[in-house]
């Protein structure tokens, strides 16, 4: 007999998306290709940074950030621009992301990311957007 248990741990979390990632595996039809570029300065320390995946014709980028003393300074753009062009090279002819309401959904649209569709009330009064681009 099962019995149902509390377990509001990371480690379950993880233990279900190991299990998930391992079904997906067998039924999707190709593999997810990491993908990453950041700014250093002269000590080593992250200054900026963007990380993502091909999966088939789909970037998918998870986390784009920039130090407060160096944003403005285009560092994020060429980041970008790095991660799309890895992508188109490796098969990639569309890229998605989200953000947020007080994140960088400007920057992203000046970058030709379109919003696809937006969750009101994240998580309980601001705007998480879902956005797309054709690469």
């Amino acid at each position: 007999m099962y019995q149902i248990q509390a377990d509001h741990s990371d480690a379950l979390n993880s233990a279900l998306r190991s299990k998930i990632v391992e079904f997906n595996g067998q039924h999707l039809d190709a593999p997810k290709v990491p993908l990453g570029y950041k700014f250093v300065d002269e000590k080593g320390n992250l200054i900026a940074g963007v990380s993502g995946y091909v999966f088939g014709h789909w970037l998918m980028i998870n986390w784009l950030w920039c130090s407060d003393t160096a944003r403005g300074k285009g560092l994020a753009g060429k980041l970008l621009n790095a991660l799309e062009l890895a992508a188109i090279e490796r098969g990639a002819n569309s890229a998605q992301l989200d953000t947020l309401d007080f994140q960088a959904k400007p920057f992203y649209e000046k970058r030709g990311y379109v919003v696809k569709y937006q969750l009101n009330n994240y998580p309980r009064s601001g705007t998480r957007y879902f956005m797309e681009k054709t690469l």
